[in-house]
């Protein structure tokens, strides 16, 4: 994608543009805080910016403290395009307009690159990469490292459309729904096939339970041992996983715990059919 060009009236340069772009992409978590979030490393990204554009010290505090208001998004994907709108207002001294673009966007954006990053991309990867790695394949980390790669090259497109079209794309995006639609089919999407990969991430949950009875045949009495895993399997394939994920999403669901909570049950419950020698 082609770089935007500098506006010629703006004292900013392609060189100040540049440097906020890189460090919004490389340091916006560095200084993440349970307050603000990721509002510093935002100031600090847009930092070469507004000194450009308030060289008057009062005036440049007065739009640091602007800055540093409370932001969290997803920063790989929707965040630079969100900062590339910011910067495009700040350089036309529209910084409130910017202020107020942050805020109204920082929530929808997020559902779309959470969806797409954390629940469809990473987790289908992370689950690949670690069967490979526990094979012994060096794929596994290098599939990570790609994506992490991959995570940072989508970043710079993002960030130069939203300095080209400004406020307009990102309000046309939510006029039109479009945020909306993405995000229900990501999840959608991602859901599915992360629900394929219930039977392999749990294959080894069996049970051993076995029920040994004596017949006779022949006139001579034997044993004949059943194997109950052996019959579930017959019934339903991987059965006592799809049971423990219907059990898990009704502790979430049902009970409305919180997913440490549904560890720890899950932890516990797994503690004590083990010791019982259920599963």
């Amino acid at each position: 994608m082609a770089e935007a060009e500098v506006r010629p009236a703006s004292r900013v340069t392609e060189r100040d543009v540049r440097r906020a772009m890189w460090r919004h992409i490389l340091t916006l978590q560095w200084s993440w805080n349970y307050e603000r979030m990721q509002a510093l490393g935002w100031l600090w990204s847009m930092l070469p910016i507004l000194q450009k554009v308030h060289p008057d010290p009062e005036s440049l505090k007065e739009a640091m403290r602007r800055n540093i208001a409370f932001y969290n998004t997803n920063p790989q994907i929707g965040s630079p395009l969100i900062f590339g709108a910011a910067v495009a207002m700040e350089e036309q001294g529209q910084g409130e307009v910017g202020d107020s673009l942050k805020v109204a966007l920082m929530g929808p954006l997020a559902g779309i690159g959470d969806t797409i990053q954390a629940i469809l991309l990473r987790p289908i990867l992370a689950v690949v990469a670690a069967s490979l790695a526990m094979a012994g394949s060096v794929a596994g980390p290098v599939i990570m490292i790609l994506f992490g790669l991959a995570m940072i090259a989508v970043m710079p497109p993002q960030f130069w459309l939203g300095y080209r079209q400004g406020v307009g794309l990102v309000h046309q995006m939510a006029a039109g729904g479009a945020i909306e639609r993405l995000t229900e089919a990501a999840t959608v999407l991602g859901l599915t096939v992360i629900g394929g990969f219930i039977p392999s991430i749990m294959a080894g949950l069996k049970t051993p339970v076995k029920f040994v009875r004596s017949v006779t045949v022949g006139g001579q009495v034997t044993e004949k041992t059943i194997e109950l895993q052996a019959v579930l399997d017959q019934i339903l394939p991987y059965m006592i996983p799809v049971l423990v994920t219907a059990f898990a999403y009704w502790l979430l669901r049902g009970l409305r715990l919180s997913p440490a909570k549904t560890l720890l049950v899950l932890a516990v419950v797994a503690f004590v059919l083990s010791a019982l020698h259920i599963l």
